[in-house]
């Protein structure tokens, strides 16, 4: 036998240091199978984390991506980093118009109440209603950048005519350019929320294209409960509040009751005046759809030339009636989650599938 293989006397261990314990052929044997167990769940994690989202991309598709997301599956909550504050859905300031600025705690639908399942689904859902915003801001500014110029240009044609001041024509170009300059931000923020949509997905690399608007709520869909019903459901069927608790003191447990009382109180008053500002909205978009077809009368007569203005301000009401809607429908979610309560409503309606893509957002996927 060589001296390389020849198995040498043990040697005692130096004063003051312990000598390592032995490693059984059993026991290394359930390390490396721990390990590499421990691998496939990495692996399986990852690869279901890189599959790209479908085309299109329906809300109840984007819902089923939360389970496997790194948040859903992190130990560690605190050590999280922070989540992007959405970009055009905060319904807290939507239905209170005079709440302060940056308010941005009661703007978002995911809270420490929540289990984290409940959380990043109503995270994905508010990135996708975001998405949908991005788009109809996009075409409301679109078009009303297209009236801008076309007023500017008028202007200046006639302006090396004589016919329009050298002053008349720099306010219609400033005017044109802050309308050019807020095209150009809703332009970005496509892609921005459509990025935004992705991380919550867990799929960073793959932003979405096209959406299917989903069927939202009714208004007797959106019937809301009594505050008491909310808090004791929630009580007694929200595994996150349960779990905080359990887990504290007499003092720790007032703080968890009186805050979930609080939120719930919040999401029961702002569906009571979104429900006011959805009948606001639907009185503003009819008076818009009139507007515009007046105003197509009279340019066909030849008597006005406003149609683009109409055609952009009808847009607008189109957008605003979309956003009280799906803050309605996301407020309904959180109260839904708040009380342990899947998140998704099932509408009785049949879905009608509307695609919502217009031009593909800047930069590709």
């Amino acid at each position: 036998m060589s001296a390389l293989s020849a198995p040498q006397p043990a040697s005692p261990p130096p004063t003051g240091r312990v000598a390592p314990a032995m490693v059984t052929p059993a026991a290394d044997a359930r390390r490396r199978l721990g390990a590499l167990a421990a691998l496939l769940v990495l692996v399986v994690g990852a690869a279901a984390a890189a599959e790209p989202p479908p085309e299109p991309l329906t809300l109840e598709q984007a819902l089923t991506y939360a389970k496997g997301h790194p948040r859903v599956r992190a130990r560690s909550a605190p050590a999280l980093p922070p989540r992007p504050q959405p970009i055009y859905v905060a319904c807290h300031s939507l239905a209170f118009a005079n709440a302060r600025a940056g308010d941005q705690e009661r703007d978002v639908a995911w809270g420490p109440l929540l289990p984290a399942l409940a959380a990043q689904q109503l995270e994905i859902m508010q990135r996708f209603y975001d998405v949908l915003l991005a788009d109809l801001s996009y075409m409301r500014d679109n078009e009303a950048m297209a009236v801008g110029y076309v007023q500017f240009d008028r202007a200046r044609a006639r302006g090396e005519l004589g016919q329009y001041s050298t002053l008349a024509v720099a306010d219609l170009e400033a005017a044109y350019q802050l309308i050019r300059r807020q095209w150009a931000a809703s332009d970005a923020s496509r892609r921005l929320t459509r990025s935004l949509l992705a991380q919550a997905l867990g799929t960073p690399a793959d932003l979405p294209k096209t959406l299917v608007e989903p069927s939202l709520p009714r208004d007797a869909d959106t019937a809301a409960p009594e505050l008491e019903q909310v808090v004791a459901t929630a009580l007694d069927s929200n595994p996150r509040v349960r779990e905080r608790l359990q887990a504290g003191d007499d003092a720790t447990d007032a703080l968890v009751r009186m805050a979930l009382r609080q939120r719930a109180l919040e999401l029961l008053l702002r569906l009571d005046v979104l429900a006011v500002a959805a009948e606001q909205a639907r009185v503003e978009a009819d008076w818009r759809d009139l507007k515009l077809d007046q105003s197509r009368t009279m340019y066909e007569m030849e008597v006005s030339a406003d149609l683009g203005y109409s055609m952009s301000q009808q847009t607008k009401a189109r957008r605003d009636r979309m956003a009280v809607a799906l803050c309605r429908s996301l407020t309904l979610a959180e109260l839904d989650a708040l009380q342990g309560k899947p998140v998704l409503r099932k509408s009785p309606r049949p879905t009608a599938p509307d695609a919502r893509a217009g031009e593909a957002p800047p930069g590709g996927e």
